[in-house]
């Protein structure tokens, strides 16, 4: 009699340790800094994942399950991003991450995500080589991921537009010493080396610089006609000011981060006239998703404008791509993850784009080229360079048009120094 009771029980047990296993909270990872020069990027991430999560939640989770939130400060540091992803992966068992906004950071950690096969999402880091360094033919399967236009689509754009459109050759190329800075520079050394030029001029800084006059005194001596900055708001501020100061009427443009509030708002007037590709502009016209992300935004923290509009909306349709894998995959084991990204089965319609195979075996490009706008900062606000995107705006554009628009750039190493961005 004893023995039986003892079976019963230790079959109840059993039971109900696998039901408590079936309702577990589904552990996501996620890191960034959210302080210094990178916050706007980490705090606008952090924020539209916790509206995406709540709303998730809201409605039951997956299959009954929660899905619960690891989040991390990587402090902009590769060497604690890197013990970051371990700590998620091998102790926290994390079943995905989205996470890193400084590409330099998100180098340093990638081998992490690739050997335990669980996937990373990236939303914010940009770097170029960050998708392809375990791409084909280097690795069999590559568990690294973008929801982010890739820095070679933001430079071929911006280069495109400045030579072709508004007929300015003379580029001078201002770019920090992060990995940041190294690899966009790179990479406009690239597309102008296809149209056989180079720079007028290149000028390397630190980050966190305070003046920068003696730099742009030499472009304007070179003969610049175009400002490419590439670094973080807070040096963008320092080039806007400077120039203003100057009196210097050059066309200033840069990448996305043209557009950070801590650009926007520390230059003030100064930063008028800057040009910057954009997947999402929150000062113009948006779609219905797109309006409530900015409003469940503004009301969460209390703001009138999200600080990295397009770190936010990026994020956001990151965590419901890799929702649509896990009820795909039905398991929340990696490889079947990652197939189920490569291979999604239903069209998103998201904050930025409609998404139908946003990812392959051969391209882990959620974004294409065809998804960029030129966006132009006046009277503090981003707004559209060309009032026809404002119409593209309401409209679902699909993500990306064809696999051909996926960087074509030979991977390069992102370096891994200590690095903002």
């Amino acid at each position: 009699m004893k023995r039986a009771l003892l079976l019963a029980a230790t079959s109840i047990a059993a039971v109900s340790a696998a039901h408590a296993a079936d309702f577990a909270p589904i552990k996501i990872g996620t890191n960034c800094t959210f302080d210094g020069g990178s916050a706007e990027m980490g705090v606008s991430m952090r924020s539209a994942l916790r509206i995406a999560v709540s709303e998730i939640n809201a409605v039951g989770g997956v299959a009954g399950r929660k899905i619960q939130l690891v989040e991390r400060d990587d402090k902009a540091d590769p060497e604690t991003g890197k013990a970051i992803a371990e700590e998620l992966v091998n102790k926290e068992k994390v079943v995905a991450t989205i996470g890193y906004c400084n590409s330099g950071v998100a180098a340093k950690a990638l081998e992490v995500y690739q050997k335990a096969k669980v996937p990373l999402i990236i939303p914010v880091a940009t770097g170029t080589a960050i998708t392809q360094q375990y791409g084909p033919p280097a690795a069999a399967e590559n568990y690294i991921f973008r929801v982010a236009m890739a820095d070679a689509l933001q430079v071929e754009f911006v280069l495109k537009e400045m030579i072709d459109k508004r007929k300015l050759t003379k580029i001078a190329v201002f770019a920090d010493d992060t990995g940041y800075g190294e690899g966009g520079l790179k990479d406009i050394e690239r597309v102008l080396a296809r149209r056989n030029m180079k720079p007028v001029i290149v000028e390397r800084f630190k980050q966190g610089i305070p003046d920068l006059t003696p730099a742009l005194q030499r472009a304007r001596k070179a003969g610049a006609d175009v400002l490419f900055t590439y670094a973080l708001g807070p040096d963008m501020a320092t080039v806007s000011k400077g120039r203003q100061e100057l009196k210097w009427n050059v066309q200033q443009t840069g990448p996305w981060t043209v557009a950070f509030r801590n650009h926007i708002d520390v230059a003030g007037a100064a930063a008028d006239g800057a040009v910057m590709p954009q997947t999402f502009i929150q000062d113009g016209v948006m779609n219905e998703r797109s309006t409530s992300l900015v409003l469940q935004y503004a009301k969460m923290n209390n703001v009138k404008n999200i600080p990295c509009a397009m770190c936010a909306a990026q994020t956001y349709d990151a965590m419901y791509l890799l929702l649509n894998a896990l009820f795909q995959a039905k398991t929340t084991d990696g490889p079947a993850l990652r197939n189920a990204l490569e291979n999604m089965n239903r069209r998103y319609t998201g904050v930025l784009a409609s998404y139908s195979k946003p990812f392959s075996k051969d391209d882990h490009e959620a974004l294409g080229s065809n998804m960029l706008m030129l966006g132009r900062v006046k009277s503090g606000l981003v707004q559209y360079d060309n009032p026809r995107d404002a119409k593209r705006a309401i409209l679902s554009s699909r993500s990306k048009i064809a696999k051909t628009d996926a960087p074509k750039i030979q991977a390069v190493k992102v370096s891994a120094v200590k690095s903002e961005k």
